[in-house]
């Protein structure tokens, strides 16, 4: 290398010297918008760098800014999804709460208006076999349960006791193929035989063909079997065929409409009535409502209202106001009122403002013209003239001997 440098010593030195006379003319000399040219130049060549390392320091700072909020979003994300999932099942238990004292509530009013002793259970499981359906209840001989006593809810019955354990029950769901039940119909009353088909349904059995019983129509107890007491809802009819002796009768067991969780076992049963069935829904017509007329005059109110003798008494006074006639203070030479005289709108058709009628004219006239006769001593002053009403012409009819 030293004998390279040292070989062109002399160039090395001119170039040297070439190159530091270029930069003295480029301080001295500038461009056109008074910059020196070794400044332009200078900043020309470091800005794309400068460019290109501030670039990089944004990626980078960008990159981990990024990160770290990534991070601590993930952090929130997972307190905020642990807090939902705790606001749920909160949730969920205060609707099982709500809903258990709702069930609580509905047991304890039903067994208040209910005549028979009943005692509350829990269902707390169920056994399903082939073609067997039953529960398990909490309530066993200690409890005062016995075999094939009924089990109900306020929804309808559930089944029969059908072994008893020391602090458990087996309870024979209504839907079972072995369970069996006497029904009777709430609107025409016809009787059957309840039992389960075995698929979430039941059937009513030997109801004879032409007896009346009607899809919707609801079943209950008889109290025929000895086990349920009569009145208690068993369920409604969803579906009637006829058959030659007898009628296939379709039930949905409203007590076994959804898995109970709570039960009621009669201990004491007592019969019930039947609630009768609700009357049809039946539109009634009724015609518009009567008009009331309504008049600013309250002398045509009383005109029009009261007895025959007050309508006559009112043309009386406005054939007295039409004449200006006052009624008790007649005397000698006074003019008696014309009770014939025809006023319009009175005892007379009423014409139009102006004209008069010639009956009305001639009533006038008579009541403007002087009496001649005699004038006769003056008289006691008489009282106002009523009329009296006819009385109604009415003949009595007297039996011949």
């Amino acid at each position: 290398m030293e004998s390279l440098f040292y070989r062109y010593r002399n160039i090395t030195a001119l170039l040297l010297a070439l190159f530091g006379q270029l930069i003295f003319l480029a301080w001295q000399v500038k461009n056109e918008n008074n910059v020196p040219f070794v400044r332009f130049w200078a900043i020309t060549a470091v800005t794309p760098v400068a460019s290109a390392v501030e670039n990089a320091r944004n990626v980078t700072t960008g990159f981990f800014g990024t990160y770290f909020e990534l991070r601590g979003a993930r952090q929130e994300s997972r307190k905020l999804k642990a807090e939902v999932n705790r606001l749920t099942l909160e949730n969920q238990l205060l609707k099982n709460e709500l809903d258990s004292a709702q069930r609580v509530a509905a047991l304890a009013g039903f067994q208040a208006h209910t005549p028979s002793k009943m005692v509350g259970a829990r269902v707390i499981g169920t056994t399903t076999g082939t073609g067997t359906k039953s529960l398990l209840i909490d309530r066993g001989t200690t409890s005062g349960v016995q075999k094939g006593m009924a089990v109900v809810t306020p929804g309808g019955i559930v089944g029969k006791i059908l072994a008893v354990y020391p602090f458990a029950s087996q309870v024979l769901s209504v839907n079972d193929a072995g369970f069996a039940a006497g029904v009777e119909s709430q609107k025409n009353h016809v009787h059957g035989v309840l039992k389960g088909v075995g698929s979430g349904a039941a059937k009513v059995d030997y109801v004879p063909t032409g007896q009346k019983v009607e899809v919707g129509e609801l079943f209950y107890t008889s109290g025929e079997d000895r086990v349920f007491p009569r009145g208690l809802l068993v369920g409604k009819v969803t579906g009637v065929s006829e058959g030659t002796d007898f009628q296939a009768i379709s039930v949905q067991p409203s007590g076994a409409d959804a898995a109970p969780e709570e039960v009621l076992v009669i201990v004491n049963p007592n019969h019930q009535e039947i609630p009768e069935a609700p009357a049809p829904d039946t539109s009634v017509f009724l015609t518009p409502a009567l008009k009331q007329e309504t008049s600013a005059d309250p002398a045509q109110k009383t005109a029009g209202a009261g007895t025959q003798a007050d309508k006559l008494m009112d043309q009386y006074r406005k054939l007295g106001e039409a004449q200006k006639y006052t009624y008790g203070e007649g005397g000698p030479g006074s003019q008696p009122m014309n009770f014939n005289a025809k006023v319009p709108g009175v005892n007379a058709p009423a014409t139009a403002p102006g004209t008069a009628t010639p009956a009305a004219k001639a009533g006038a006239a008579a009541v403007a013209s002087p009496i001649t006769a005699p004038v006769a001593p003056k008289p006691a002053p008489a009282k106002p003239l009523i009329p009296k009403a006819e009385p109604p012409n009415t003949s009595l009819s007297v039996p011949q001997r």
